[in-house]
């Protein structure tokens, strides 16, 4: 059974390329109130703030496979060629 504590911030995410930052209330791969949810990379995530919708949420980022960066999820592009972006899996 899920509880409110789940809810609660548990730190602040940073995108350590764009520092973007939010606060984050789960990490992992199996988000909480989700019955058959799995993300394949263990992400930060956070509560939907759009929607009262406990079961919705949003995936903030994760540690990037290329470079080990914690790195968020939005079309990011490291410097160097065009097309050379942030790959999380």
């Amino acid at each position: 059974m899920a509880s409110h504590v789940e809810c609660r911030p548990l730190g602040v995410f940073e995108c350590e390329l764009c520092t973007l930052t939010a606060p984050y209330s789960y990490v992992g791969q199996k988000p909480p109130n989700t019955q058959s949810m799995v993300l394949l990379e263990e992400s930060y995530v956070m509560k939907d703030p759009f929607t009262s919708d406990k079961d919705r949420f949003l995936v903030l980022g994760s540690c990037c496979s290329l470079c080990s960066r914690l790195v968020c999820v939005g079309p990011m592009f490291l410097e160097g060629s065009p097309g050379e972006g942030t790959v999380l899996s």
